[in-house]
């Protein structure tokens, strides 16, 4: 008999524990602009202008954007673990006049898997920007990432994660992680 008045999804957290950290480092906007422009998947940090941090109220040292470069039928799968609340928001851009709100999806509170759908959801292919960040107060604070284009996804699948932590001294980057993986 489960006790559980809320079941949460299975994930093994414990393996993103003791990584190493360098600040990356962000591309230009004509720099993004090109690498979105190649259908290669995968996801590299990018600048970001300030507005688009102001419209979802994210402050902090380490806010920056992810551009993720999306195949055909991909299927994005998100989960945390973590003592503050996560967010990630997806967008299809970084213009605030031509940015529309794909997903915005929160921890339904501390030490919770779930970060969106239980089974997560399929992207049509195309380029997206993820902003991780955690609650803090009445606002959100900017996540440090780890990206990971050389991910396994495992079964026949190929794949990369965006992995990210709350704290400055934490080598614990299981609190935020987005799996997007695709047939091969």
């Amino acid at each position: 008999m489960s006790y559980m008045r809320f079941s949460i999804p299975e994930y093994d957290h414990d393996q993103f524990k003791g990584m190493n950290w360098a600040a990356p480092e962000l591309l230009s906007s004509e720099d993004s602009e090109k690498r979105a422009s190649s259908s290669d998947p995968g996801c590299v940090a990018v600048a970001a202008p300030d507005d688009v941090f102001e419209k979802f109220d994210i402050r902090g040292d380490h806010r920056h954007a992810v551009m993720c470069i999306v195949p055909e039928n991909a299927h994005l799968l998100g989960r945390s673990w973590a003592w503050w609340n996560q967010r990630v928001v997806i967008v299809d851009s970084l213009d605030l006049d031509a940015m529309n709100v794909v997903h915005d999806w929160k921890a339904p509170r501390p030490v919770n898997t779930r970060l969106g759908p239980d089974d997560g959801i399929t992207l049509p292919s195309g380029v997206y920007y993820v902003l991780s960040c955690h609650q803090y107060d009445d606002h959100w604070i900017g996540n440090r990432t780890i990206l990971q284009n050389d991910w396994d996804g495992g079964d026949a699948n190929d794949g990369y994660r965006v992995l990210a932590t709350s704290k400055d001294d934490s080598a614990a980057f299981g609190e935020c992680c987005l799996s997007i993986t695709w047939n091969t």
